[in-house]
């Protein structure tokens, strides 16, 4: 009696890793039987019709905060994604001073730039550094030329398995989020970035860096260059090391 007057439920733990798709998301949840993926791609879609994004924007795509969330046993589709939308407004907050409502276009081209961010570093002291390349061709017109964006155009566009290796044909697929053909930032996000990748959008180094390749596969450790020529050399370098 005293259980049904306080009202206590189950509570269970559910994690949702940076770096995943929608769909990657989606499936996640519903092999944890809270839903089928359609009903959480769903309650993505109608979330958003309340949530302040731009008039264009259709997809829960990048909006969905990485975290672990204390949830009901039995939540459903919507419960979660109320819950991890709520999560990435709390968490822009804290980054920023621009009010998400007011500023949703510009906050939009953040959080596209913080997801291939997510994508591309694996040390969190090289993310504003990364974020910097990227900002700097942008200002300049230079193609981002991500490989994050091809591998999201090969799983998510294609609906093939995430390859192993980017090769120079997959470079050449004709469509807008390949970064490599279409200057500027893609259309949408490509993956949920967590908070580090999220504050480098947000707070890009200042460097006149236009370049950067990997020192050392093992630890995520980049060579960062501001022209070609250093550029080319720091990757024949890798090519040498660890490619041949």
């Amino acid at each position: 009696l005293n259980m049904f007057e306080r009202g206590n439920q189950k509570m269970v733990q559910l994690t949702i890793p940076e770096g995943l798709t929608l769909r990657e998301t989606a499936e996640l949840v519903a092999k944890q039987g809270y839903c089928s993926v359609q009903d959480f791609l769903e309650a993505g879609e109608d979330a958003l019709l309340s949530f302040p994004v731009p008039m264009d924007v259709s997809s829960a795509e990048g909006y969905l905060y990485p975290d672990t969330y204390t949830i009901p046993a039995e939540a459903d589709a919507q419960l979660i994604v109320e819950a991890m939308l709520a999560r990435f407004q709390e968490i822009v907050g804290s980054l920023t001073d621009s009010s998400l409502s007011a500023d949703s276009q510009w906050l939009y081209s953040r959080l596209i730039l913080a997801s291939i961010i997510e994508k591309e570093y694996k040390r969190e002291a090289e993310a504003a550094l990364i974020a910097s390349v990227f900002e700097n061709r942008l200002d300049c017109g230079m193609p981002l030329q991500s490989c994050a964006t091809v591998a999201y155009v090969i799983t998510e566009a294609q609906g093939k398995p995430h390859p192993k290796r980017i090769y120079y044909t997959d470079l050449k697929i004709d469509h807008p989020y390949n970064t490599y053909l279409y200057r500027g930032l893609p259309p949408g996000p490509i993956c949920s970035p967590g908070k580090i990748a999220l504050g480098a959008a947000l707070n890009p180094a200042q460097t006149d860096f236009l370049y950067f390749v990997v020192r050392n596969p093992e630890t995520g450790e980049h060579i960062f260059s501001s022209d070609l020529q250093s550029h080319e050399e720091s990757k024949h370098d890798y090519i040498s090391t660890y490619l041949n």
